[in-house]
């Protein structure tokens, strides 16, 4: 994998610290910030730890930060098997073993939703309180024709052309405008940051994590979970069935559904305000702040 680019102003200004594990398949990067409670993040599809660098100047005052890289992805080093939203959830298990978390609060973004749902699977009493922006529970929560896409991108001998393509710029915009994200402003900075992700990405990884990651079922796991949970979604998403996903969790106790007027999969500046709005909220609902 690529060398991690130099940690953004930011983030220094945060006083973030970047720490490699290693691990049998290498090194496993991830970032350090904030004091409190541990909240474990989790990035989504060709991402890194920068993709919550909009969150982090609110998260970091409320909980100390836990966000790797995962396998394949950023600067860490991909598995020599299958990437499956089990397997980086091992890895992330690493993270918060050797960071001293035994309990911690868990998000995830989209396709790292599925990761933190599955770490919550191998230790279940570790988790306080989900976060889960744009979460994949189930195939019928995603749309027919993202299905058809990922079958098409991820047949034999596809997928590397495409990660080839994607390379350009203008090639992976264009996708992202007409595809992914609709025809909103997207914020600069995560744009960029996206891209430079999406380049340095192991193409199997990404392969193996999209096919794996919109084929489980974590209606049960939802359902089961004893603690708050906060769901984030724009209501114009082109991955997910807004309808679909409220219809599936809106008899969960305990759940807080926040979906987001006037946008879509791309992060506008007004979607970000809002999505931290929403999790500062959350977070400041538990005002004693969750032990461990």
């Amino acid at each position: 994998m690529s060398p991690a680019p130099p940690l953004a102003p930011g983030l220094t200004g945060l006083g973030a610290t970047e720490r490699v594990l290693q691990r049998p398949q290498g090194g496993l990067r991830y970032l350090v910030v904030g004091s409190g409670p541990a909240l474990v993040l989790c990035h989504g599809f060709l991402g890194s730890a920068e993709n919550f660098e909009t969150w982090l100047p609110a998260l970091a005052a409320r909980r100390r930060l836990l966000i790797p890289d995962l396998p394949g992805f950023g600067a860490s080093a991909p598995l020599p098997g299958r990437h499956t939203a089990a397997q980086l959830a091992r890895e992330v298990a690493a993270v918060a073993d050797a960071e001293g978390a035994a309990t911690y609060d868990l998000g995830g973004l989209c396709l790292g939703a599925s990761v933190a749902l599955a770490l919550h699977r191998l230790d279940p009493p570790a988790a306080r309180s989900l976060i889960l922006h744009t979460p994949l529970l189930h195939p019928s929560v995603v749309r027919r024709r993202f299905h058809r896409q990922v079958a098409v991108f991820t047949a034999p001998g596809v997928f590397a052309a495409i990660a080839r393509v994607a390379r350009s710029r203008l090639v992976s915009d264009l996708y992202k405008r007409w595809v992914v994200e609709g025809s909103g402003p997207v914020d600069a900075r995560s744009a960029q940051v996206n891209f430079d992700n999406q380049r340095r990405a192991s193409p199997r990884a990404a392969r193996e994590w999209l096919r794996d990651g919109l084929a489980h079922d974590f209606r049960g796991d939802l359902a089961r979970f004893p603690h708050r949970v906060l769901l984030l979604v724009a209501a114009d998403d082109r991955i997910v069935d807004v309808p679909a996903l409220v219809r599936l969790t809106a008899r969960r106790p305990q759940t807080e559904f926040r979906v987001i007027a006037s946008a879509g999969h791309g992060w506008s500046p007004e979607f970000i305000t809002a999505q931290v709005a929403a999790l500062t909220a959350f977070l400041d609902a538990d005002a004693s702040g969750p032990g461990g």
